[in-house]
């Protein structure tokens, strides 16, 4: 494939934060809330009635969170904003946080960052995927050849997190990496993470985002079925503009031996320089091919 020959510098971003009020509109129509209580589930988890789950839990967990790849470091009223508890409650997590090595506290600007033990974990839990070790060298040779982003991502709560991410020598991308987080059912990667689910696990995670979409559901569910039908006749689905209108992408879901996590690999890129007929045609054939891939591998090694 003959790689994009342009001299103009641009870079496609990814959705910018929002006010309140925007937020507030966009989750009806399916876009990522920023309010981090929503993306690990504090709102919608225990349901008041569950006596397994452990709330001081859940919101040590929605401050860790809270920390965005380049975002910077929080102090305890911008941790508060993002997770919607409240700052003396804050003020005890992240103190506790820090005294166990989850959190650094620089005490000349009264901020916080990852700590050591944080990103010790994180580390622990990406290199011991075996789909993860295997998909990164063939990833990356496609996101060469391609010039577009290839990312490797899975579920959390009700988005896409990516988990790997190449862009290729091109001077114009997705300006997605890991820790990226993408909707389900509008973005390739998840739509591809759904049609590889099985069907009951599919159903519930449906019924769990449909309360979120209001009049959208219809249409929506229609795409998913397109998407399910395209996997089944040619291996990958599609997302053409439906996540960004100016965004195109494939993507294949990658399946752990024996009903464990699965993944989705995706390949996506402005629409001008991606249109649909590439995207169907070498671009998406070479997902599928590397999602077949790794899972043959990551099945022979199980």
């Amino acid at each position: 494939m003959t790689k994009a020959n342009t001299k103009e510098v641009k870079t496609i971003k990814a959705p910018p934060r929002r006010t309140q009020s925007s937020r507030q509109a966009a989750q009806g129509k399916g876009e990522t809330p920023s309010r981090v209580a929503v993306d690990i589930g504090l709102r919608d988890a225990g349901g008041g009635n569950d006596t397994q789950f452990v709330s001081s839990v859940a919101r040590a967990l929605a401050v860790l969170n809270a920390f965005l790849p380049k975002g910077g470091r929080l102090g305890n009223t911008e941790l508060a904003e993002r997770t919607g508890l409240t700052k003396p409650t804050v003020s005890r997590l992240t103190y506790t946080l820090a005294q166990c090595g989850y959190l650094s506290f620089n005490p000349r600007y009264r901020v916080y960052e990852l700590g050591p033990k944080a990103s010790v974990l994180g580390h622990v839990a990406l290199s011991s995927s075996d789909v993860r070790r295997v998909a990164r060298p063939l990833m990356q040779e496609l996101a060469q050849h391609s010039n577009f982003n290839v990312g490797l991502g899975t579920r959390d709560k009700h988005l896409m997190v990516y988990t790997d991410a190449f862009e290729g020598d091109g001077i114009i991308g997705l300006r997605l990496f890991a820790g990226s987080r993408l909707p389900i059912l509008s973005s390739a990667m998840g739509r591809a993470y759904l049609v590889g689910l099985r069907e009951e696990e599919r159903d519930v995670l449906l019924n769990e985002l449909r309360p979120r979409f209001g009049d959208e559901w219809s249409s929506l569910m229609k795409a998913l079925e397109q998407s399910i039908q395209d996997f089944n006749a040619y291996g990958f689905c599609v997302s053409l503009g439906e996540w960004q209108k100016d965004i195109n992408g494939a993507a294949a879901p990658i399946r752990s031996p024996g009903g464990g996590r699965v993944y989705a690999v995706n390949l996506g890129g402005p629409a001008y320089l991606l249109p649909e007929k590439l995207l169907r045609g070498e671009l998406g054939e070479r997902i599928a091919k590397l999602a077949h891939t790794v899972e043959a591998s990551i099945s022979i090694d199980g």
